[in-house]
């Protein structure tokens, strides 16, 4: 930052995914742990059984290679029942921490050879791997900050960036911050606006606005026809009719409805209500309704879709550079040491920046030293 190579003015934050030093051949769901763990538990109780049956009998029975049979194979079904229950417990505690409030899917699946690594697909192919994350500053490309992330997605991986972005930068204040589609959560945006960050993120298709005004056209209702009233917390439709939280709703996820006999009977019900059988409209948000609509009409104005176009060319060429570069997979196992490794890579990348600077002119070598001196 001193080098002027970095001013915090526009930081992109995106995300991409690298394998894992793992292979999902070596892995099993948490359903199929649960029951290895008891046949593996009543396999063993058996053996011991047999094997003290046979101490019972006459030696020479034994002492043939035959013999060594019974003890060997308890042996490793003890291994085995070991690593299964390591896995388990790694599993249980992984979902503890990242769904604290959900029960553990059957489904959700671990990794042998490294328990934090999460199967997540890429362009169709699913693999154990990690999210890697990058927030890149707009002037030269420099990675300020980075996180490795065992979420699939983006929902959730603004704070833990910006957390970063402050230790890196010494609690310097970020100007603007852009990001794609894959950020916009309300999680995302209750973050940014927490830390009064001008921030400019690409909103979901389905929270977008139609293009065709309802009036000009026979086209079905999206959600950016229902107005969100924030004060009394309910949505009104076209046709004026409020639609109310459902109390049972999950706090995480909000649902609201219309009255069924006032949709059965609305002459816009074949455009707005997919459904024959359940004429009321539903729409599915979360306590964050009002980031979201603030959001979805920052992004219609010209500033706003000027700021982010920038993105593309922030954030995305240092995940090329690196990857062509001939980093893809992770060689670490574990998240602690996958993070390690990542800085290492993303730190590369700067010096590669930096000494491009040096051999251009960007920056003067009497700079260099300068900053030296000083620091």
């Amino acid at each position: 930052m001193e080098l002027r190579m970095a001013s915090l003015g526009h930081i992109s934050l995106d995300g991409s995914k690298f394998k894992a030093s793992s292979s999902k051949h070596k892995a099993m769901s948490y359903g199929r742990l649960k029951s290895r763990e008891a046949e593996l538990s009543a396999e063993i109780d058996e053996l011991i059984k047999k094997a003290s049956l046979s101490d019972q009998q006459e030696d020479d029975t034994y002492k043939e290679a035959n013999g060594y049979s019974i003890p060997e194979d308890l042996q490793f079904k003890q291994e085995r029942l070991k690593k299964i229950k390591a896995a388990k417990e790694a599993l249980e505690k992984r979902e503890k921490a990242l769904n604290p409030d959900e029960p553990i899917d059957d489904k959700k699946q671990i990794s042998f050879a490294d328990h934090d690594a999460r199967i997540m697909s890429k362009k169709g192919y699913c693999e154990y791997s990690y999210n890697a994350q990058i927030s890149v500053d707009g002037d030269h490309q420099i990675i300020i900050g980075q996180h490795i992330s065992q979420q699939a997605n983006d929902i959730q991986e603004v704070e833990p960036a910006l957390n970063v972005l402050s230790e890196t930068t010494g609690g310097a204040t970020v100007d603007k911050m852009s990001m794609d589609n894959g950020y916009f959560s309300g999680p995302n945006l209750h973050a940014l606006e927490q830390r009064n960050i001008d921030s400019y993120i690409a909103t979901d298709r389905g929270e977008k606005p139609a293009e065709e005004a309802l009036e000009n056209s026979d086209r079905k209702f999206v959600k950016a026809d229902f107005a969100y009233d924030a004060e009394a917390d309910v949505f009104v439709c076209p046709a004026n009719e409020r639609l109310i939280a459902n109390p049972l709703s999950k706090a995480k996820r909000k649902s609201y409805r219309a009255s069924k006999e006032v949709c059965r009977e609305c002459p816009y019900r074949s455009r707005c209500s997919g459904s024959k059988k359940e004429p009321g409209r539903v729409i599915r948000t979360d306590r964050f309704e009002s980031a979201r609509q603030a959001m979805n009409k920052k992004m219609e104005s010209t500033e706003a879709k000027s700021v982010y176009e920038r993105r593309k060319v922030i954030a995305e060429p240092p995940f090329g550079q690196i990857k062509n570069s001939g980093f893809r997979v992770f060689s670490l196992r574990g998240k602690e040491k996958v993070a390690a490794e990542f800085s290492l890579v993303c730190t590369a990348h700067n010096i590669k920046k930096f000494v491009k600077a040096t051999t251009t002119g960007l920056i003067r070598l009497d700079d260099v030293k300068k900053v030296k001196e000083a620091a």
